[in-house]
């Protein structure tokens, strides 16, 4: 516990000084936020619709570029170097960098909230409290995701490109974009596969319907095994990269951003539907 605190100290006071993370964390949602705000907010319960896929767009974009690519260049400027030479394992810094992007997420979903109450006159969720734990269960979900990226690959330029091929489909392909009931049925089968699909459901279920976390469970324990199996996987990645720094092939981690959903899936098909 005393190394996850220490780390989780060490974390909040360089995403302070890292504008990437800044970017990220707050001015990238707010832009998708206004933009798409001012289109289609004034519409009925367009706002709702707006809040639940800029919501998303920011929890991918804190997952994956937050905390991938800033991993990524930690580990280029040397600012992980120091950690190979002591005896700690890679599980309290990896638990940090969830608990960091979920602390300085929270302050942007409160402030979209605020904008969209007073501009658009959005009423406040239902079930704020449900709202809240959905969002910080679906922050540390992505970033454990985005992790795994840090952990396989060996520079920015690879680590820019395998987010793209990862962020891309997850972005139109899990209802954040457009909703998935306009989606033809093979495609709403691939959507299965796809953790983003489960967040969009989830959120759309909370703030559209008014429901609570507990009916919306298939989403929950979907993001909880896609927040275990990216965090053993970015864990174990670590520990080989320390062992040897050059580390696995990109490719060797890319199939973990499916596999919980893909478990998920055949478990229980049709989950990931809206």
């Amino acid at each position: 516990m005393k190394a996850f605190l220490a780390f989780l100290k060490i974390d909040l006071k360089l995403a302070r000084r890292n504008r990437a993370v800044l970017f990220f964390n707050y001015l990238f949602p707010l832009i998708f936020f206004f933009a798409f705000g001012f289109a289609f907010g004034r519409f009925g319960s367009g706002i709702i619709l707006v809040m639940t896929m800029v919501t998303t767009i920011g929890i991918l974009g804190t997952g994956f570029f937050g905390a991938g690519m800033r991993a990524v260049q930690e580990r280029e400027e040397n600012i992980l170097r120091r950690y190979k030479v002591t005896p700690i394992t890679p599980v309290p810094l990896l638990c940090a960098s969830i608990a960091m992007g979920v602390i300085l997420y929270i302050p942007t979903v409160g402030l979209m909230l605020f904008l969209a109450h007073n501009i658009f006159g959005m009423a406040y969720p239902a079930n704020w409290f449900s709202f809240l734990v959905f969002v910080c269960l679906g922050v540390a979900a992505f970033r454990a995701l985005g992790l795994i990226i840090a952990a396989v690959v060996n520079s920015s330029q690879e680590g820019n490109i395998l987010i793209q091929i990862i962020y891309m489909p997850m972005l139109f392909l899990s209802g954040a974009s457009f909703p998935l009931s306009l989606m033809p049925d093979w495609l709403k089968l691939v959507t299965q596969f796809i953790p983003a699909s489960y967040l969009v459901t989830g959120m759309a279920g909370i703030l559209q319907r008014g429901e609570t976390v507990a009916q919306n469970a298939k989403s929950v324990l979907a993001l909880i095994v896609t927040m275990l199996v990216g965090l053993f996987i970015a864990t174990n990645s670590s520990a080989g990269r320390k062992r040897k720094p050059c580390g696995p092939p990109p490719s060797s981690g890319s199939w973990s951003f499916c596999c919980p959903s893909f478990c998920w899936a055949v478990i229980k098909p049709g989950a990931g539907r809206s």
